[in-house]
């Protein structure tokens, strides 16, 4: 029997590539977010804010199925600066964007167990480098790599924990982002965008799927802790240039 895949965030852009990577691979693949999940075998309507929540379904799923991979890929953004984030808000970006993974982890740790099982969370380049009014988010993220590194000891050697650090990627969330502009500075920024990208795109949302699949299956059986940046090169570029 194929491993079984839970993947958080499955309703969104690069959540369904990522169902639809491991679909294609002949994964069962459960699906976990607010909003339906059509590319995934199943899905499980819930709001990953609920720890105990997430738990308890993440048990029962384990228990009927032989669960090797937990792909968190979940994440909120709110819109503010540092100082302006109401606490209740940046609690629940932790909620969902890192505490999530520890609990998927504690639910579903004996099954990853069994079945050398791999843990992939998808990062962002803003737990590197970001930019103003989404404090919450980078502060988030660069704690969810902290949590990698410590993860991958922990569960060492029967699970591998490793992330994905996407740039900018083609989604709906991110054309939204660029709309708010107005059509003509979205697509003078779009294009400006694409200029500063050494690779000379935006990503799509299959590049991460891509790099997601890799670091969960058996060719990347001797990577750990690491970090994969999915960017088409673009943190490497200085920003002053």
């Amino acid at each position: 029997m194929s491993q079984a895949v839970i993947v958080t965030g499955s309703g969104g852009g690069i959540g369904q590539a990522i169902c639809q990577r491991f679909r294609d691979a002949d994964h069962y693949v459960v699906g976990f977010d607010k909003v339906e999940s059509k590319d995934a075998d199943e899905w499980v309507e819930i709001d990953l804010a609920n720890l105990q929540r997430v738990r308890e379904v993440t048990k029962e799923i384990s228990n009927k199925h032989p669960v090797g991979v937990v792909v968190h890929n979940a994440a909120i953004q709110p819109l503010a600066a540092a100082g302006d984030t109401s606490d209740d808000c940046f609690i629940e970006v932790l909620r969902v964007n890192v505490l999530a993974a520890d609990a998927l982890v504690n639910a579903a740790g004996a099954s990853l167990a069994r079945h050398d099982g791999s843990v992939v969370v998808v990062s962002s380049v803003h737990a590197q480098v970001t930019t103003a009014g989404i404090n919450a988010y980078a502060t988030s993220k660069a704690a969810l790599e902290g949590w990698v590194r410590s993860a991958a000891i922990d569960l060492a050697p029967d699970v591998r924990v490793n992330a994905v650090r996407p740039g900018a990627i083609n989604t709906a969330k991110l054309r939204d982002g660029f709309d708010r502009w107005g059509r003509d500075v979205s697509a003078e920024r779009w294009a400006m965008l694409e200029a500063r990208t050494p690779l000379g795109r935006v990503g799509a949302s299959t590049d991460v799927a891509a790099a997601v699949y890799f670091l969960a299956g058996a060719e990347a059986g001797f990577i750990t802790g690491t970090t994969l940046v999915v960017d088409g090169g673009a943190s490497a570029r200085l920003s002053t240039e």
